[in-house]
């Protein structure tokens, strides 16, 4: 009887340890004072990587829960395509498209704001205020 309550228990518990996202479970074992408990805990962190692999196998396009929902950014260039589109630049080393045909009159140097839009789009703006541009990222 003691046997199937601990199986029970641990079938519940189990699902538990893999819902922590990666991010929390680092955090946990980085605050972890002593240097032995501290390496067993980032080995139990390793170990249980192949299963949460596995379990979240086929959506590999699912939203990031750690991601946030916008950023700040300096322009440091700002150019057309071929088709007329902006390629920005950012101070941080991503590039992003213009997605829709709005035009806008940012030069480099700009603080921007890049936020989430609806079904995976972004969307990037003045920090002042003014027109936002539908944007892609390309790196």
């Amino acid at each position: 009887m003691t046997r199937i309550f601990i199986i029970s228990l641990l079938a519940i518990l189990t699902p538990s340890v893999y819902a922590d996202s990666l991010g929390k479970q680092l955090k946990h074992c980085s605050k972890v004072t002593s240097n032995t408990d501290r390496l067993a805990c980032y080995d139990k962190l390793s170990s249980s990587l192949e299963k949460l692999a596995e379990q979240d196998f086929g959506q590999e396009l699912k939203q990031i829960a750690e991601a946030p929902e916008t950023i700040e950014a300096i322009i440091a260039d700002i150019q057309d395509n071929a088709y007329g589109k902006k390629i920005v630049t950012l101070e941080n080393g991503q590039i992003w498209k213009q997605n829709d045909t709005g035009r806008i009159s940012w030069q480099a140097g700009e603080l921007v704001i890049l936020e989430r839009a609806m079904f995976g789009s972004f969307f990037m703006k003045p920090s002042h205020g003014g027109k936002k541009m539908r944007v892609k990222r390309m790196k």
